[in-house]
């Protein structure tokens, strides 16, 4: 087979079924219940992440003030997770595939390549994390239970149902996230027993933040992860499905997943849940929270990095996931998890202003008129969408009074959308060129 019939074939190989509809929008037969998409989105806030994130909070702030934090920060996430999904819900597409509007066909490459290597993090700290926890749990257990060794392996095992798509991400959240709550419940309720109660749980502050840093600290465990809620979302039937699974899914599920982290801090002196039910005396279902909680978060980011990819890169969604899983493997066994405090603290500010600019495009700018397919006409590069985002940017960096990941966010949506109502008043143009997709989505 030649080169040029090897990349024709990836590029139809692109618009498969097969291959999640990940250039186009999502049949609506093809479409699953509201329970499914809850089940998914909340495989895919829960992950072992939330649980050190709880312990961070517990280690900066008093009690009253994590539970603050956990109650805004998760309630900022579903707010702009629920816009940006309904959209994702009602035009059957990615993230990337919204960006090609709201930033241009060649504006979308940045966003798309943001995405990647942003997701392509969040693998491989949850891959370190991985690791970590099994060795701390089998600390005597041998070669497999060495933090790079599991990483790999931990690694390896989250590619599967990311390989196989939407699909194997949606069975696996189906039987995993009522299983993983369960278990989540027992271990925390077991330390509490073994703390005493609530009334007994240490506040032993070592490392004081404020309350806005708790916050965007919460933010950023899934700040991502809310502005990618389209990749899920396109497979809900409605709108309101999609706010259903969101709210479920942050409000409950990342709510209570970094919860559990930070009561788990307080009464046995780590949020690492797994280690603290093996300590109990519940070997095998630790063992299971840790495998549940990152399979099903980690399999939807390595889902949604191959998705934005496949934006760039003329290759099969399939092949993708092969080659970024196996990197993050690799970072993630280097340990990227080490620097995972300063990551969630930088994405919770930088992250959010996309999600701004993508609902202020979508419903102000093009008023929900977003069209997809053959023919579909984009702008080269939207400039307006890129100075937006800097500016939302610089707004979380500097505003000093609310919420810094909430400022970021509303500045870069007023933005956006009052510098397309000033070009229309003068008649400048802020766009570059025009690009036609093509007969595969590219």
């Amino acid at each position: 087979m030649s080169k040029v019939e090897m990349q024709s074939q990836d590029q139809t190989q692109a618009q498969s079924p097969e291959n999640d509809y990940a250039m186009e929008p999502v049949p609506v037969e093809k479409r699953r219940p509201w329970w499914e998409i809850t089940f998914v989105t909340s495989g895919f806030c829960m992950a072992v992440s939330g649980m050190f994130a709880g312990a961070a909070l517990t280690a900066g702030l008093s009690l009253k003030d994590i539970m603050i934090a956990i109650f805004v920060g998760n309630a900022v996430l579903a707010l702009y997770g629920g816009f940006t999904g309904a959209i994702g819900a009602k035009t059957g597409v990615s993230t990337t595939m919204l960006s090609r509007h709201a930033f241009g066909r060649y504006g979308s490459l940045v966003i798309s390549l943001v995405w990647a290597i942003t997701l392509i993090g969040w693998f491989s700290v949850q891959a370190g994390f991985f690791g970590q926890t099994v060795h701390s749990m089998y600390p005597d257990a041998g070669f497999l239970t060495d933090i790079p060794v599991a990483a790999t392996w931990g690694g390896m095992l989250m590619i599967l149902t990311a390989y196989i798509g939407f699909k194997g991400i949606r069975l696996l959240s189906n039987i995993a996230i009522p299983a993983l709550i369960i278990l989540c419940i027992i271990g925390v309720v077991m330390g509490l027993n073994h703390a005493g109660g609530f009334g007994h749980l240490a506040e032993n502050i070592t490392k004081p933040m404020s309350l806005m840093e708790g916050i965007v600290l919460v933010i950023g465990t899934f700040a991502v992860g809310a502005v990618i809620q389209p990749d899920i979302a396109r497979y809900a039937k409605s709108p309101k499905e999609s706010w259903v699974a969101i709210i479920v899914g942050m409000v409950i599920a990342n709510g209570f997943i970094v919860f559990a982290g930070a009561i788990t801090a307080a009464s046995m002196g780590t949020g690492d849940l797994p280690a603290v039910m093996l300590q109990l005396g519940l070997g095998i279902p630790a063992l299971l929270v840790l495998i549940a909680a990152q399979w099903t978060s980690n399999d939807s980011n390595l889902y949604s990095a191959s998705l934005a990819l496949t934006n760039i890169f003329p290759i099969g969604k399939a092949k993708l996931v092969l080659i970024v899983g196996i990197i993050a493997t690799i970072l993630g066994a280097a340990g990227m998890a080490n620097h995972f405090v300063n990551f969630l603290l930088t994405i919770g500010v930088a992250v959010p202003p996309v999600a701004g600019i993508l609902i202020a495009d979508y419903y102000v700018v093009h008023k929900r008129g977003y069209r997809f397919g053959k023919g579909t006409s984009y702008a080269g590069v939207v400039w307006p969408a890129f100075i937006s985002w800097a500016l939302g940017i610089v707004a979380g960096m500097y505003i000093e009074w609310g919420i810094p990941s909430l400022n970021s966010l509303i500045v870069a949506l007023i933005v956006h959308a009052g510098l397309y109502a000033i070009s229309s008043k003068v008649n400048l143009k802020v766009t570059s060129g025009v690009v036609q997709e093509g007969e595969n989505g590219f």
